[in-house]
C-alpha cells in the first residue's frame, strides 16, 4: 500500500512538471511511463493551479481593484504554466483557421510561430475572460458584505473549478476521442487512460464544480455552454483532422475555462 501511494504521489508531481514550469522534489525522479499515467492527475493540478491564482487575487485587492487583482492572476499563472494551453489554444486557431486539408493544419500546429487567427482567438479570449471575470468581482467593491466568508469560499471555489472542470472536459478527449497525429505528446496519454483513470479524474474534475453549484444553483447553467463548446470543438477537429491534438485539448481547455468565468456572475443570486 505505501509503495503504491508513493507512486500515485510520484504521478501527481509528474502531472504538476507537465502541465506547469513549478519544480517538483528531486526525489520524484522521471519514466516515460509515468507521464502516460499522470493525466488523471490533470485535474488535481488545476485546483492547484486555482488555487494560487485564488491567493494572488485575494492578496491584490485589499490594494487594487478587483478587476485588476483578476488581471494579476491571470498574469502570475499564465507565467507559471508557460502559456501551456494558450499556445495550443493560438495553434488550434492558426490550424482550423488557415489550414485547407489534414496535413496543412498538423503542419501550421506544429510551427512554432503566431499567425494571425491565433493572435486575434488570443485576444479575443482574454477580452471575453477578464471581462466576464470583471462582472463576477462586482461584488469584492463592498468587502464588508456580511457574507465576506462565504463570499471568499465562493470565489475560491471558481478559481479551482475553473482550472479544474476545464482540464477535465480535456481528459476526457483522450479516453473518448481518436488522436489525430501519427506522434505527438498527447499520444502516449491517449493510448493508456482507461475507464478506471478517467473515472478517478472525474473525482477531481466535478467535486469543485459541484460544491460551487451546492452554494450557487444557478451555476449549474454553465453546463449548457459547456456542452456546446465541446461539442463544436470536438466537431472541428473530427471534421477537420479526423481527431484531437495535443493542441486541441489546450484550446478546449482555454474555451471552457473562459466560459466558467463569464458564468461566474450567477454566483451572487
Amino acid at each position: 500500500m505505501f509503495t503504491f501511494l508513493i507512486q500515485e504521489v510520484r504521478l501527481f508531481f509528474i502531472g504538476v512538471w507537465f502541465l506547469t514550469r513549478l519544480p517538483i522534489p528531486k526525489w520524484v525522479g522521471f519514466q516515460e511511463s509515468w507521464l502516460e499515467e499522470c493525466a488523471k492527475y490533470f485535474p488535481l493540478v488545476g485546483s492547484m493551479i486555482g488555487t494560487i491564482g485564488f491567493i494572488t487575487f485575494y492578496a491584490l485587492q485589499f490594494f487594487v481593484s478587483p478587476i485588476v487583482a483578476f488581471v494579476c492572476s491571470i498574469g502570475i499563472l499564465v507565467i507559471l504554466t508557460g502559456s501551456f494551453h494558450e499556445d495550443g489554444f493560438a495553434d488550434f486557431c492558426d490550424g482550423i483557421g488557415g489550414g485547407w486539408n489534414k496535413e496543412d493544419i498538423l503542419r501550421i500546429m506544429k510551427d512554432s510561430r503566431v499567425g494571425s487567427f491565433g493572435v486575434m482567438g488570443l485576444l479575443l479570449l482574454f477580452a471575453v475572460r477578464i471581462l466576464g471575470g470583471g462582472e463576477s468581482f462586482e461584488v469584492w467593491k463592498d468587502t464588508q458584505s456580511p457574507f465576506y466568508p462565504i463570499l471568499v469560499l465562493k470565489t475560491w471555489l471558481l478559481f479551482i473549478t475553473a482550472h479544474s472542470f476545464s482540464r477535465w472536459v480535456s481528459v476526457g478527449f483522450l479516453y473518448w476521442g481518436e488522436y489525430a497525429r501519427e506522434d505527438g505528446y498527447a499520444k502516449p496519454m491517449a493510448k493508456s487512460l482507461n475507464l478506471n483513470e478517467y473515472l478517478y479524474s472525474s473525482i477531481f474534475g466535478l467535486l469543485p464544480f459541484f460544491t460551487l453549484v451546492y452554494f450557487s444553483p444557478w451555476f449549474a447553467s454553465v453546463l449548457i455552454p459547456v456542452f456546446f463548446i465541446r461539442l463544436y470543438m470536438n466537431h472541428l477537429m473530427v471534421k477537420w483532422i479526423g481527431g484531437f491534438t495535443g493542441d486541441g485539448l489546450g484550446a478546449v481547455q482555454q474555451a471552457i475555462e473562459t466560459a466558467l468565468w463569464v458564468a461566474g456572475v450567477f454566483l451572487w443570486i
